[in-house]
């Protein structure tokens, strides 16, 4: 998707209860009818009542205030720990009820804004960004900020922007392992992309092409929490002839000779992500799960170093085994220059997130709101000449529309998230994990693996069938490893990947999507054995296969150890993974 991103005017209204819809109704396309915010397995979003009448009503003062926008808070703190009810339709009301009063001017776009945001939005997104009403979706938004917030604050820790930065990086290639594009799609149900929230969740993302860029859409989301402007890096490779009649979708006619032909621009190439700190642009490389290293492999490389040195970039490279793909010469022989493209989640762009910002200090600091054009101007003033078209990235925007528009899309979606149903377990284990309470997560965890015979959450005369208790105690292993590595104990975590590798066979067709755990749990074991000096057994977890382009990035990490002592014995092998369990 390029150009303008065009948005349908039809809404449909569907029930969501884990792989079923319950049907659908086109209607006007209202503003504050469509549903909104981050869907839930087994909730039911529909169109709600979330626009008001405009009543006159009495002044509020400040304590009262206060009051009704600290509760609104902790109803979508509570939501998620607490499965059912109706939090998020509450929290949304008080949010109406901060705001009555607010002048309609203070709900609109900058003048730069608009005119950066309004060759790339239809005019009805436009007005959405600028009502007065606040819905469901926004109060989702605020969900999801404070859970990024959290991670990124703790994780990030204290020091300059680029240390902060490395750390957040670190830690998403740790929890979110890759997997091929298509592998959490069904026969039925093709695989979509998916938000950064449940890209957390379920600890899985994809990276490809661009279009597949979730771990790198998670990376931008929570640097945004620490005040740092990520983009994806574009660059081009020249143009393409096409035939002029194939361009207007009526084939060609006769001789094809160069009055048929015209030169078009290819697609811009995704490359990686570039982090402004210090006035530079830092490159971390999402696909592959590490920083571009700087000159003499130190560091992380800027912009401008790998423009600058060929080297860098042909450190990368792994001849005969996995060629990299982007140099110096193809960046600097881009016809575009090199393009960015920013987040186009509309909550980003809202001047009411400016609004609720403002309101938000203490425990409850988040980042809701970011200027899309002062973005765009700090991309252009660090990449200086170098610097071709900065725009939105259309796949957030995509992804979100999608999500409330299209019953299959949700269910596409909601079919990676199947063990995150309110009636298991696993999903309040995930919450607390992700929002650092990892005490109370591990007890979680520990409290449903591994047992039988265990109630439903919802409905205790009811148990989960073996085949649900199975994946999640797959999951409960992974992720009880996951928090023990964020406890900085690495031996616990050590031993439950390693039981987790004793688990999971080889992931391969008609198998459960959970077995391709198997790739994180060898990284990670790669990188535990790395720290602590027994680098023959990190070799050996390095160079098992993955069918993601992590595999280049362990491998690399491989090379580094082998030239450190190129005379070693080679590594043993590792044990064999097991065989697919009978009936699987």
């Amino acid at each position: 998707m390029s150009g303008r991103i065009y948005l349908g005017t039809g809404l449909v209204c569907f029930g969501v209860a884990l792989g079923l819809a319950s049907g659908c109704d086109y209607s006007r396309d209202r503003v504050g009818d469509v549903p909104s915010g981050t869907y839930r397995p087994g909730m039911v979003a529909y169109p709600g009542s979330s626009r008001t009448q405009a009543q006159p009503v009495a002044a509020r003062d400040s304590t009262e205030k206060a009051a009704i926008l600290a509760s609104s808070i902790e109803l979508i703190q509570r939501a998620a720990l607490q499965p059912g009810g109706d939090n998020f339709g509450l929290a949304t009301q008080k949010l109406n009820q901060f705001f009555e009063g607010t002048p309609q001017a203070d709900y609109q776009l900058d003048s730069a804004a608009r005119v950066f945001l309004q060759p790339q939005l239809p005019p009805a997104k436009l007005s959405e960004l600028e009502t007065t009403v606040w819905s469901l979706r926004d109060a989702r938004h605020l969900e999801d900020c404070m859970m990024y917030y959290g991670i990124a604050s703790r994780v990030g820790g204290t020091g300059d922007d680029l240390v902060r930065v490395r750390r957040v990086f670190d830690w998403i290639v740790r929890q979110i392992q890759l997997v091929p594009p298509g592998s959490l799609g069904s026969p039925q149900l093709p695989q979509v992309p998916a938000r950064p929230y449940d890209v957390l969740l379920r600890g899985m993302a994809t990276e490809s092409e661009g279009y597949w860029a979730e771990r790198s859409w998670l990376f931008m989301a929570l640097c945004r929490q620490l005040g740092v402007d990520v983009g994806l890096v574009t660059y081009s490779r020249g143009n393409v002839v096409e035939p002029l009649a194939a361009r207007a979708g009526q084939g060609e006619r006769g001789g094809g000779g160069l009055s048929t032909m015209a030169r078009q621009p290819k697609p811009a190439i995704v490359w990686v992500c570039a982090a402004l700190a210090g006035g530079q642009a830092y490159l971390f490389d999402a696909r592959i799960g590490l920083p571009i290293p700087g000159p003499d492999g130190q560091g992380v490389a800027t912009l401008n170093q790998a423009l600058a040195d060929p080297a860098i970039l042909e450190r990368m490279n792994l001849p005969g085994q996995s060629p990299y793909g982007t140099s110096r010469a193809s960046l600097l022989a881009s016809p575009s220059r090199i393009g960015i493209l920013m987040d186009s989640s509309p909550g980003f762009l809202s001047p009411r997130m400016k609004l609720l910002q403002r309101e938000l200090a203490g425990k409850n600091r988040t980042i809701l709101y970011r200027d899309p054009s002062e973005q765009r101007d700090h991309f252009a003033q660090v990449l200086g000449d170098r610097c071709g078209e900065v725009k939105l990235w259309s796949i957030p925007l995509y992804v979100e529309t999608e999500l409330f528009r299209k019953a299959q899309f949700v269910q596409s979606s909601l079919q990676t998230l199947r063990l995150f149903s309110p009636e298991f377990p696993l999903v309040v284990a995930r919450i607390k994990h992700l929002r650092g309470d990892l005490s109370g997560a591990i007890q979680e965890y520990v409290s449903f693996r591994l047992a039988k015979n265990l109630p439903l959450v919802i409905d205790k005369k009811k148990t989960i069938p073996k085949e649900i208790q199975d994946g999640l105690d797959i999951y409960a292993t992974n992720y009880l490893a996951l928090a023990q590595l964020e406890r900085n104990s690495p031996g616990q975590a050590e031993s439950m990947f390693l039981r987790l590798l004793e688990l999971l066979p080889e992931s391969g067709s008609n198998q459960h999507r959970y077995n391709m755990l198997r790739w994180g749990a060898q990284a990670n074991l790669g990188r535990i054995y790395e720290a602590k000096g027994d680098l023959r057994r990190a070799i050996a977890y390095y160079g098992q296969l993955d069918p993601t382009m992590q595999y280049h990035g362990n491998l690399l990490r491989a090379r580094e150890l082998v030239w450190q002592d190129p005379m070693a014995a080679a590594p043993d092998p590792l044990p064999p993974a097991p065989k697919v369990p009978p009936g699987r």
